[in-house]
Order: structure tokens, then sequence, then C-alpha cells
């Protein structure tokens, strides 16, 4: 009866492992990079502060999910992400009773490529495009820059999209 488990199990894990399946998030940078530089994005003409804080979120992203040490200048990387920001748009979509907007789209559109110390291109995304949609606060008697704070999420959401679709395509 153990035989015909163990049997069972083996022809299991043999069909699984077969049939193609994978985990997501598998990907990765080309071996042999080990040092990342990421330098400040450029910014096209409608971009205030984004570049900045989109710089700093992909630097925190691509540190958080490779085992790439990342720095801003290329002086000593194995390769080079260099991302501009050509358009940021953001148009309301709803409005509450007050006449005010309190639901959000918010559109990005970036280039990004990775090079190699040589130069050589390893990722080319011309027309990388993130969109969401973001609520504004319900309470209007906040403390904080509610501007601020939509930067810092919407930069973050930005990175980890971005990141995803670097590690999970096929460089």
């Amino acid at each position: 009866m153990i035989n015909k488990k163990i049997l069972w199990l083996f022809f299991f894990c043999l069909f699984l492992f077969s049939c193609g399946y994978h985990l997501v998030g598998t990907g990765g940078l080309p071996e042999g990079i080990t040092v990342l530089a990421i330098p400040t994005f450029e910014k096209g003409d409608n971009v205030v502060v984004l570049d900045q804080r989109i710089t700093e979120a992909v630097r925190a992203e691509i540190a958080r999910r490779t085992r790439v040490k990342v720095v801003s200048e290329k002086e000593g990387s194995n390769a080079i992400l260099l991302g501009t920001i050509s358009n940021y748009s953001v148009f309301p979509i709803s409005y509450g009773a007050d006449g005010k907007a309190n639901k959000y789209r918010v559109s990005i559109v970036a280039k990004v490529f990775i090079k190699d110390k040589d130069g050589k291109e390893i990722f080319k995304m011309e027309g990388y495009r993130f969109e969401k949609e973001y609520s504004r606060a319900s309470s209007e008697n906040l403390f904080l820059n509610e501007e601020n704070i939509a930067f810092d999420l919407l930069s973050r959401d930005f990175a980890r999209d971005l990141v995803g679709a670097i590690l999970e395509s096929k460089l």
C-alpha cells in the first residue's frame, strides 16, 4: 500500500513539473549583474517632483526583490537602469456632493532601458504605461499634505508594477 502512495506521489510530481507550471516571480536580472546603477529618472515637461520619488521607489523595489546591490551612480556597477517619465496625467473620474473630485485616474508613461557595463541593451520598454485609480482622503482636516502622500503611494505602486514587468520578462 505504501508503495502505491509513493508511486502516485512520484507521478503527480512528475506531471506537475513537466506541464510547464512555474512559480510567479522566478524571473530576474541576468546572471553577473551584482550591482545595478539607477540614476534619477529623466522627466518630461509636465512632471513636477515625481521623477525623484519614482527613482527612489524603483531603487527600493529592485533592492527588495532581487539580490542586487542598487546604487545611484554608474561607477562600479555591472548594469544601469535608465528611465524617462514622458507623460504624467491625472483625470478626475467622479465627484462628491461638494463638487470636488473624489476619485482620480492617474496615468504615467515611461521609457525604461537596462544596459550592461559595455552599453549593450539588456532590456527595453519604450512605452511602459501605468494606470491606476486613487480616491481622495475622506477627511478634509488632514494635517499632512495629501499631495505628498499621493505621490509616495503612486511612486510605490508604479515601481512595484515596473519592477515586476522587468523581472518577469525574458532578459
